[in-house]
């Protein structure tokens, strides 16, 4: 009952435990930038063309990122870090990052334990394989 804290998940099977795990480890779900959330990564804003008008320059201007206008639209002239890891996301952030439909971030579930015939077993267990055994005798 300790270990049912929080977001939990449980996940029965009669199969390959390991391979379980490599099907989740491979799962992982995009994610926009919230307002306030830490960031886990640095968010790079690429040069080149976005898609908006030029009614919509002051999102740019806000965050100090340079911009043209070509062909009647926004494009931006270099690359530029508009969030940087370990801060607080920011509301001008989020709303340009949502004009210009990136989802930055990303969620996935993490395997952190294993149950199996009465004993707990910490998830590393299951990235054993036959050869680590062998080299280990």
């Amino acid at each position: 009952m300790q270990l049912l804290k929080g977001n939990t998940g449980l996940i029965f099977s009669n199969g390959d435990l390991s391979e379980i795990k490599k099907i989740i480890d491979e799962q992982k779900r995009e994610a926009p930038a919230k307002i306030g959330a830490v960031a886990p990564d640095d968010v790079w804003i690429r040069a080149g063309a976005t898609g908006l008008d030029p009614k919509q320059t002051s999102f740019f201007q806000a965050l100090n990122i340079q911009t043209k206008i070509v062909k009647t639209q926004i494009e931006i002239v270099a690359d530029k870090k508009v969030i940087t890891a370990g801060l607080k996301v920011e509301s001008s952030q989020c709303a340009l990052l949502e004009k210009l439909k990136i989802r930055p971030f990303s969620y996935k579930m993490h395997v952190k334990k294993v149950y199996e015939d009465g004993a707990i077993f910490a998830a590393e267990i299951l990235d054993i394989t036959s050869n680590d055994i062998r080299t280990r005798f």
